[in-house]
């Protein structure tokens, strides 16, 4: 079913409603991401993914490292890299939704993420982001 929304951009509130059904997960959740992404129609698949990711991790980092475990071609138990083009969009949207981190501070993780995404052939992982050296996902 996720390989099949991944095609598609954008995938309508009523379908997603249905599956979320199928899959018996509390309604309450969806709501809360439905709610919390503004989605009324139609809901973008990928921010709808990593919305849900927010819900299930306890913080920005570990929900970001979860989509990339989602999202990457690496086997299973590997770096988990994502497109960096990619990463960037999906970060710049959890932290606008987050609300208390700034642009400025967005703007500083993706500069120095730039770097490491030139020597990683324009891919992006957890080791990345998660390095000691990296301002921190969240801001804080």
């Amino acid at each position: 079913w996720y390989q099949r929304r991944v095609r598609k951009a954008v995938v309508s509130t009523q379908s997603t409603g249905e599956k979320w059904a199928q899959l018996s997960l509390p309604n309450e959740r969806l709501d809360e991401i439905l709610t919390l992404g503004n989605f009324v129609a139609n809901v973008p698949w990928l921010n709808f993914l990593s919305l849900g990711c927010t819900s299930l991790e306890s913080n920005l980092t570990e929900a970001v490292t979860l989509l990339c475990k989602i999202l990457t071609k690496d086997p299973e138990g590997g770096a988990a890299r994502i497109e960096y083009d990619l990463f960037k969009r999906l970060y710049t949207y959890l932290a606008e939704v987050d609300g208390n981190i700034t642009e400025e501070h967005i703007e500083s993780v993706i500069a120095y993420l730039d770097n490491d995404a030139a020597k990683g052939e324009g891919m992006i992982g957890p080791a990345n982001f998660t390095h000691s050296f990296c301002p921190k996902l969240s801001g804080q």
